[in-house]
């Protein structure tokens, strides 16, 4: 094995040519090795001061040694607009090789940006004139749009790669794309860490401009992990929830030595004010490497800014082949939260994401963890088949603990039918069977490991790497655990084979049409090298969910409990959140509602990846050990998140009243909640659903409250909240049945410890209106398909929808002017399977009786008062 070293003098040598000097910058093509040269320019500056001030004869030496001390006095009056768009212009600096960015408006956005690349050996940087080879402009267009792209050309003869840096603009997209791409032309094999698309970061004077810039939402490499809100100003404080992430680990360390210095994984949203521009930076995808980001803020204006696409420690671009890193996209628009959005859209058709698929259902893990039988999940499917079914729950997901070891994943002793058996009998009853499965993960007791040790990963020694989630191998965990577990290393064409033939008996021999991929992070991301050592983590991830979803077909949906930033394309849905419910009451509610990887948090943080890139998987709802209070809450949580829904009790023991709790859940709809409270605190714990059908456009809003001892005051203008601030509109609390009056400017309410507010909101009209209902917590969006007011009648008519045998109200309101009293008695009136009844004098409710029906049209007439009524 060859590794390539560039010797330090090989591409700075022009640097000694006093006729070149002028026409160079500080940036070049260079490798350093962190000891030989420390900051090759620091030491070109101390020689130029020890040597070169004492031979200035003239001005003339004078301006020689500013220019080698790096002292701009060139006021950068040379460059060219090379590409633009109606939002940004790219500016080349012919004399100095410089990359300016700037908005329309002519304010600058981004300084001297640069690209580098990381070795075994160091750094290279890759801006510069010396290694400058040429430049190109071309149009182009792909998912996301039409648009112009610069390519500049970098080139050492001694360092054998050429490196093209390309700039995107989109025609119709606020925001730039950076993107790094190297070819080994020469000889042997280059031990790659990294790439950085993007390098701003002060050291040749760059720096990315963002006035006001006053904190930003990160992002984790996975589920455990939904980042953190960060005060630009403050320390960073990094959260390992298990430990140390065993890959993608920065390579770059410009940044990292200041405590300010933020870490991300995949993007960062920037924050200056919910009326100011919002700020996105975040890679399109990461197929080639773990996408990572640090900012630092340097002034009030300034940030300076690492975009790094990691790979593995033991990865070879060898001779002959080209990598390139994954893009970049900075992206702007007048709202903090229109800016995340439009990022996860361009994600998501750039992705081709699939994230139209929902799971209603039901999973055993939080009940049971992995010891349970196969007569435990038959005894909860016949009770969901007869109880639950209507509502909308559908799958029935096993979770670990069916089978022999892992990577034996054929039914133990305690699952007599077999799971091709099991899911027989799940069928017949009407439901989906899902699985859960750690496909990379193999004991060293099955005959796969004893078999086949080839097909594993390896150290960097080429030993057998173990792998786990344990903090590291000096902790009994490690020492003890039994049996030990390897990573199955697909990259080997026969473990591929094994990996496809698994996926395949699993969905169309056995029956499973849902899979659930879990323990990612400490296997394929924990490599060293792969038995193709030209793959990286990434690459090899995103191969084997592609190999899933072709294998297990359209149809069955695939949850990612790995990183969907990766996987996206491939997948329906991700997991988001740090699942903590092991089996105390505090622990559930900590599940939901306490730290920054609770449900709440995650759905916070990672709202915008919802519906646009996947579908959002914000963990299980669990009830039984909650009180009523906290349990209406949890429930309200997870079905605001618009993603994926799973009950995750013993059904079969459950009180009643929070079964009628999950019955006003299912089904999931999909719709996109936002966080009203995303830059006030961590977890977020105030939630929006605009909801709009072909009748009517409403808001449904959840305010909850973490605290069990105190009650907490929600307040928030009507423009954070996405209404108009000029109208009137009547709010309908939920679950305590009550009508909270009217609103204009801003909402503020109360909300007991421990519990939630689920209002609707509707803007007031001049006629009769439906406001809410009692079957679902989105409240019409599932249960009404149609209303419509008809005013020469003055009638209101509805069609409503629910399981057959049930029973629920709609909640209507009448406007000043109009009455409504009943023809054969004093308070009610029944029409067959409705009967209408008058709450007070500005509501009715309609309770529909859907004995043998499951769809039922109603209709309310009403008297509209004149004049002459007084």
């Amino acid at each position: 094995m060859t590794h390539i070293r560039v010797p330090p003098s090989s591409s700075c040598s022009a640097f000694w040519d006093p006729g070149r000097v002028t026409r160079l910058r500080k940036r070049s093509c260079t490798q350093q090795t962190g000891g030989e040269l420390q900051s090759f320019h620091k030491k070109i500056r101390v020689q130029g001061l020890s040597e070169k001030m004492k031979s200035m004869r003239s001005f003339k030496w004078l301006l020689l040694f500013v220019a080698f001390s790096g002292l701009h006095l060139n006021a950068r009056g040379t460059g060219e607009t090379v590409i633009q768009n109606d939002f940004l212009r790219v500016v080349y600096d012919s004399a100095t090789g410089g990359i300016d960015v700037y908005r329309r408006d002519g304010s600058l956005l981004i300084h001297d940006a640069g690209t580098s690349w990381n070795t075994n050996l160091g750094k290279a940087f890759c801006a510069g004139l010396e290694t400058f080879r040429g430049k190109s402009v071309s149009v182009f267009e792909d998912e996301i749009g039409k648009g112009q792209m610069l390519r500049l050309s970098y080139e050492d003869e001694r360092s054998l790669v050429r490196t093209e840096w390309l700039i995107s603009l989109y025609n119709n997209v606020p925001g730039i794309v950076f993107e790094t791409v190297l070819t080994h032309h020469g000889r042997g094999e280059i031990n790659l860490k990294s790439i950085v698309p993007l390098e701003l970061t002060g050291k040749a004077s760059g720096y990315f401009r963002w006035p006001g810039a006053e904190k930003c939402i990160t992002n984790g490499p996975m589920y455990y992990d939904p980042g953190m809100l960060q005060h630009l100003d403050s320390t960073f404080t990094r959260r390992n929830f298990y430990g140390e992430t065993k890959g993608g680990v920065p390579v770059n360390q410009d940044l990292s030595g200041n405590p300010r210095t933020v870490q991300s994984w995949w993007n960062a949203g920037i924050f200056s004010g919910y009326d100011q521009d919002g700020l996105s930076l975040g890679y399109i995808e990461n197929k080639t490497g773990m996408g990572r980001i640090q900012l630092l803020k340097q002034t009030p204006e300034k940030l300076l800014v690492v975009a790094e696409s990691v790979l593995n420690p033991g990865f070879l671009l060898k001779s002959g082949r080209k990598i390139r890193s994954d893009r970049l996209l900075i992206n702007f628009a007048g709202s903090p939260y229109q800016c995340l959005e439009e990022y996860a859209d361009i994600m998501g058709r750039a992705g081709h994401a699939r994230p139209g698929s929902i799971v209603n259902g039901w999973c055993n893990w939080f009940y049971t963890h992995d010891v349970y039988s196969e007569e435990e999940i038959l005894e909860n499917t016949r009770f969901i088949a007869e109880h639950l079914r209507g509502y909308g729950l559908q799958y029935i997901q096993i979770d670990e603990g069916f089978q022999i070891w892992h990577g034996d994943w054929r039914g133990n002793s305690r699952f007599p039918r077999g799971l091709k058996g099991l899911n027989a009998e799940i069928k017949k009853l009407g439901l989906k069977p899902g699985v859960w499965i750690s496909p990379f993960v193999v004991s060293d007791t099955t005959a796969l490991f004893k078999q086949h040790p080839d097909w594993f990963l390896k150290n960097a020694d080429g030993s057998l790497k173990r792998i786990g989630p344990w903090p590291g191998v000096d902790t009994d965990w490690y020492r003890n655990e039994k049996p030990r577990r390897y990573g199955l290393d697909i990259t080997h064409p026969q473990a591929e084979k094994w990996f496809k033939d698994l996926i395949d008996t699993l969905a169309n021999r056995w029956g499973f049409e849902m899979i659930k991929v879990d323990f990612v992070a400490w296997t394929v991301f924990s490599a060293d090298h792969f038995w193709d050592a030209s793959a990286t983590p990434a690459q090899v991830y995103s191969r084997a969910m592609d190999i899933m979803r072709k294998t297990a077909g359209e149809d069955c949906h695939i949850l990612d409990c790995g990183p969907g930033n990766v996987s996206i394309g491939s997948i329906n849905s991700m997991r988001i959140e740090y699942d903590q419910n092991y089996g105390y009451r505090k622990d559930v509610w900590t599940q939901y509602f306490r730290g920054p990887a609770c449900s709440a948090g995650a759905m916070g943080k990672r709202y915008f990846f919802n519906n646009r890139t996947w579908t959002n998987d914000a963990d299980h709802v669990c009830l039984d050990l909650l009180s009523d209070q906290q349990a209406r809450a949890a429930a309200s949580l997870i079905s605001l998140s618009g993603g994926n829904l799973m009950s995750g009790d013993r059904l079969t023991w459950l009180d009643p009243g929070k079964i009628e709790i999950l019955k006003k859940i299912f089904p999931a709809a999909h719709v996109n909640s936002m966080p009203v409270d995303l830059f006030d605190n961590d977890p977020q714990t105030s939630f929006i659903v605009p909801v709009s059908k072909t009748f009517d456009e409403w808001i449904v809003a959840g305010f909850f409250n973490p605290d069990l001892e105190r009650p907490v005051e929600k307040r928030f203008s009507c423009d954070r909240m996405r209404l108009d601030p000029n109208k009137t509109y009547l709010v309908y609390d939920f679950w305590n049945e009550a009508f909270l009056g009217e609103i204009r400017g801003e909402i503020g309410l109360s909300v007991d410890p421990g519990g939630v507010r689920l209002v609707s909101i509707h803007e007031k009209k001049t006629f009769p209106q439906f406001i809410s209902t009692t079957r679902h917590s989105l409240q019409g969006l599932v249960e009404i398909e149609d209303v419509f007011f008809e005013d020469s009648l003055n009638v209101l008519k509805g069609i409503s929808l629910a399981p057959a045998g049930s029973r629920h109200d709609v909640i209507i309101y009448m406007p000043d002017g109009y009455s409504w009293s009943p023809v054969e008695n004093k308070l009610f009136q029944d029409f067959g399977n409705f009967t209408i009844k008058m709450v007070d004098s500005k509501f009715l409710r309609i309770r529909l009786d859907f004995s043998g029906v499951e769809r039922i049209e109603w209709e309310v007439r009403f008297r509209k008062r004149t004049k002459d009524d007084g």
